[in-house]
């Protein structure tokens, strides 16, 4: 066998390879006797029609076409190894450069390489602010609201009040806007308020129920929505009522009603710890993506383009599952987005992908070089978690037994990978933040999330193993949120 490589510009590598004019004789001899057992020959019995009959009837272009994806399934091992080269995923057939020699042309994707420069001296403030009184203090607010009641009141609509009216838009006499319903609170709804345009309900101050009113706008360029961009819109408002909100008194009593809660000081407890909570991983998220983003602006990383294709699958699918929830198909919402599929891919799916797959692998090897590891006590508690966590389920027989074996496996691995990946980013902090680090000896039964992969346990007690699954979410800047 002559083998020849060709290094691609995306670190993938092409290889071609001659081989010995023997050993494709003998496999197109063989893929003769596999057609002839599929065909029907006169005279002869399946499989047992000569060669030179087969030839004649089928031709060597059939023959040739079967030997060499014969030749492929054995030989392809041995390519790959006299070739030096270690794929990190599946190679393809390029192309049949010629059959006399046969010589045949792969393009294989090489594993991913990263090389990071001296991140020791990247610094970046963690500067995490308390929670303020005012943050509880609006929240209650905004609950309080939630639990008011409304009541009819024949007066002109004032701030606060809640409005229900409907709405049509016009670009001089052509409907731009059909007739929408639309409630709200005026003046006192951040979401709603700024549809169509920012402070709308303000406009509707001072209208009574039955009224109507036109409210002229002109829309910039850079509108939301495109119908309004670049226009002159007359919007007609017709009030059909106006309720007034009765707020409930912030005391015990309200939070007993809530029914977790036994005053109002254990609910502004709880209240301060989730939004403490709800800033801190806001606050993160941010943090890590600016800190990973400097960590790219110093690293080398190539990775081969079947990656970043296995992500934008896996997204497309998490979405399409995340709008069926929703009540929401794929092309209703490409339709809402005013997007063609290729579009919505090249223009958020892929950019979002490179990205996460850039940052999980330098999260992978900043682990490396710090030598961050998940001892053993951490992988038997996750280990014993999820085995704990498939028991409660119903038991199963057969292959929905083996498929519950795999969902332990995957659910335990991502386990121990999300754990990997917060100790990476935490010393990704500590680093950043001048933090002294703690040198702690190696305990000899660590490990990273591959090595765990090793473990081994009875199926009464623990999952059998863990395979090397992971999903999209584990990756990137997102690996630190699970």
């Amino acid at each position: 066998m002559k083998i020849e490589t060709f290094p691609q510009d995306d670190h993938q590598v092409k290889i071609e390879a001659e081989f010995d004019a023997d050993l494709f004789e003998g496999y197109k001899r063989r893929a003769a006797r596999k057609i002839a057992q599929k065909a029907k020959v006169p005279g002869f019995r399946p499989g047992k029609a000569p060669y030179e009959v087969i030839h004649r009837i089928y031709g060597e272009g059939a023959i040739s076409e079967e030997a060499v994806e014969l030749l492929i399934d054995e030989q392809y091992a041995k390519v790959l190894e006299e070739s030096s080269v270690e794929p990190s995923g599946p190679g393809a057939l390029q192309e049949i450069v010629s059959l006399d020699p046969l010589k045949l042309s792969f393009l294989v994707p090489l594993k991913p390489e990263v090389e990071i420069g001296n991140y020791k001296d990247i610094k970046l403030e963690y500067n995490l602010e308390p929670i303020s009184e005012d943050t509880v203090s609006e929240f209650l607010t905004r609950l309080q609201k939630n639990y008011a009641t409304a009541e009819p009141v024949d007066r002109p609509i004032e701030k606060g009040d809640v409005v229900y009216f409907k709405v049509t838009g016009y670009e001089n006499d052509e409907t731009v806007l059909d007739e929408t319903p639309v409630q709200l609170v005026v003046g006192e709804d951040k979401n709603k308020d700024n549809w169509p345009f920012e402070n709308f309900s303000k406009k509707l101050i001072g209208l009574k129920e039955g009224e109507s009113k036109d409210i002229r706008h002109t829309f910039k360029e850079d509108a939301e929505e495109e119908r309004f961009k670049s226009k002159k819109i007359k919007f007609n408002v017709i009030i059909q009522s106006v309720k007034t909100l009765t707020l409930p008194e912030l005391d015990d009593e309200f939070a007993k009603s809530l029914g977790q809660f036994e005053s109002m000081e254990e609910l502004k407890n709880a209240i301060h710890d989730q939004e403490e909570a709800n800033k801190k991983q806001e606050y993160e998220d941010q943090y890590f993506a600016d800190l990973l983003d400097k960590y790219a602006e110093i690293s080398t990383v190539k990775f081969p383009p079947f990656m970043v294709e296995e992500e934008i699958h896996h997204s497309l699918h998490a979405l399409e599952r995340n709008l069926k929830r929703e009540n929401l198909d794929f092309e209703t919402y490409l339709k809402l987005m005013n997007m063609d599929k290729e579009q919505f891919i090249e223009t958020n799916l892929r950019p979002a992908a490179i990205r996460r797959i850039r940052n999980s692998l330098i999260i992978d090897k900043l682990g490396l070089e710090e030598k961050i590891e998940v001892g053993k006590e951490d992988i038997d508690g996750i280990l014993q978690e999820t085995a704990q966590m498939m028991q409660s389920l119903p038991a199963q027989k057969g292959k929905k037994a083996k498929s519950n074996d795999q969902v332990a496996s995957d659910i335990a691995y991502n386990s121990i990978s999300q754990l990997y990946n917060q100790r990476t980013l935490e010393r990704m902090k500590a680093l950043a933040n001048g933090e002294p680090i703690e040198e702690k000896s190696a305990e000899p039964e660590s490990a990273t999330p591959e090595a765990a992969t090793d473990s081994t346990a009875t199926p009464e007690t623990e999952v059998e193993s863990i395979e090397e699954v992971q999903s999209s979410d584990s990756t990137g800047e997102e690996a630190h949120q699970e």
